[in-house]
């Protein structure tokens, strides 16, 4: 069995056989990747027949070397052009607005939730982890400022600020913890 390369090298030589057996062989993975990529299946087929017969035209250009990096290289390319030209009509256009519009909706409602019971645990926190926590998050001061400012170590700060997002991985969890971390830290 002749490997794909093999028979791209073939191809150049205008080897209709070669041709014939690479197209058997790859037809339906680049099928099937192009449908992934454009989410209709007779469009899809028409990219990749326009793809196969784009190289047949080419095959004294293309590279033989790594054919099917090259094939699907130009599937996502003919899928991308397709998507770009693509002209949506008047009811997929207002299905897209009314989507856009309830995701909107959606995490707005999400993260007003969320905020809700961020303060709802940040308020059961100490009340020297919260101020700390507080000064840090809400204020934008680094632990050098706060430590400063309350007449604490900064050491302690640090503790503070650890303890705080510690209690709040607890109640929140990992994910909001993790994103108020990256987001605030100093």
């Amino acid at each position: 069995m002749l490997s794909s390369t093999e028979l791209a090298k073939r191809i150049t030589n205008n080897d209709e056989i070669a041709y014939s057996t690479l197209y058997s062989r790859l037809w339906e993975q680049l099928y099937i990747f192009g449908k992934s990529l454009i989410m209709d299946e007779a469009e899809a087929k028409d990219v990749i027949q326009e793809v196969w017969l784009d190289y047949w035209k080419r095959r004294k250009e293309v590279s033989p070397n790594n054919i099917e990096a090259y094939l699907h290289q130009a599937v996502r390319y003919k899928v991308y052009n397709s998507l770009r030209d693509k002209k949506f009509n008047q009811v997929q256009l207002e299905v897209c607005r009314e989507l856009t519009i309830d995701s909107v909706i959606e995490l707005h409602h999400d993260f007003d939730e969320t905020n809700l019971r961020l303060r709802h645990y940040i308020n059961n926190l100490p009340a020297k982890c919260r101020e700390i926590f507080t000064l840090s998050r809400y204020e934008g001061l680094d632990n050098e400022e706060i430590a400063q400012k309350i007449g604490i170590s900064k050491r302690t700060v640090e503790n503070q600020l650890s303890i705080a997002v510690k209690s709040l991985r607890i109640h929140m969890g990992k994910v909001i913890s993790f994103l108020l971390f990256i987001s605030y830290s100093r």
